[in-house]
């Protein structure tokens, strides 16, 4: 059984309006003998009418995001939570995504064999970190590599069992960085990354169809395109007529109107 596992805290409603978007794009590809979707939230009230099978992690919260220091590191922490009680494969979907047709089919196989991830993003991801030394639980002695240190989208994070001294070597790495590199808002995806090169462990990417909108243009328009498709009513997961479209010019031509539309706002 595959899990697919969506995160939910804080409360935000345009986080959950995007959660809710990207679960009917998962759920219209997923056979429920096959699948199951998880939602971790501090909420969990919130989805208790939702086709869904729901983790309370409120209590865990302070303690995943390092006493609140770094809230993206209850990422994996979280992921190795699900894979120690379900102890099966898990694959963690953020929740500005969508899912596209075969991507159940193509997660399905390459979870078997590899870790899957997004997509690659760059070589030397945080060069202001050079010099940077830490102790790992399973991999000891790291040292930050210019040359060498990597850097994959964590929009997706696709593990099995097997994989859990990864996320605890991975957890230790962001502990570490936690302070030196603060300002930074991808010390989770790094610290995965590193652990998965030093490894040796393959990592499957999943680029095309899975689209995750992170950039702040696109989760605009993604705004919008959401409040017209869904249906206010939060329990209807009815799937909308159309999905959105992301074409470089209709994000290009939505920005605009809405730069436009919020400076005459004081003047309406």
């Amino acid at each position: 059984m595959l899990n697919y596992l969506y995160l939910d805290y804080g409360g935000k409603a345009k986080y959950r309006a995007e959660l809710k978007y990207s679960l009917i794009s998962l759920k219209v590809e997923l056979d429920p003998a096959r699948a199951r979707i998880l939602v971790a939230s501090d909420a969990p009230e919130v989805y208790r009418n939702w086709p869904v099978t729901v983790m309370d992690i409120g209590p865990h919260i302070r303690d995943w995001s390092g006493g609140g220091l770094y809230y993206h590191r209850v990422k994996p922490a979280l992921v190795r939570e699900a894979l120690n009680r379900l102890s099966e494969p898990v694959l963690f979907l953020d929740s500005d995504s969508i899912v596209r047709p075969g991507f159940h089919a193509e997660a399905a196989e390459k979870i078997a064999g590899a870790v899957v991830m997004n997509r690659f993003e760059k070589m030397n991801p945080i060069p202001p970190i050079r010099g940077f030394r830490t102790r790992l639980p399973h991999l000891g002695e790291y040292r930050y590599d210019l040359a060498h240190s990597w850097m994959y989208n964590s929009g997706l994070i696709g593990m099995t069992p097997q994989h859990l001294p990864l996320l605890d070597d991975t957890l230790a790495m962001i502990d570490a960085l936690i302070g030196r590199a603060k300002k930074f808002p991808t010390i989770e995806q790094f610290a995965l990354s590193e652990v998965l090169r030093l490894t040796q462990t393959p990592i499957a990417e999943i680029p095309d169809s899975f689209l995750h909108y992170w950039q702040g243009r696109r989760r605009i328009y993604m705004a919008n395109q959401i409040r017209k498709s869904l249906s206010p009513d939060w329990d209807d997961l009815t799937p909308p007529k159309e999905w959105a479209e992301m074409s470089y010019w209709k994000i290009r031509a939505y920005n605009y109107y809405h730069g436009i539309t919020r400076v005459l706002e004081p003047f309406r």
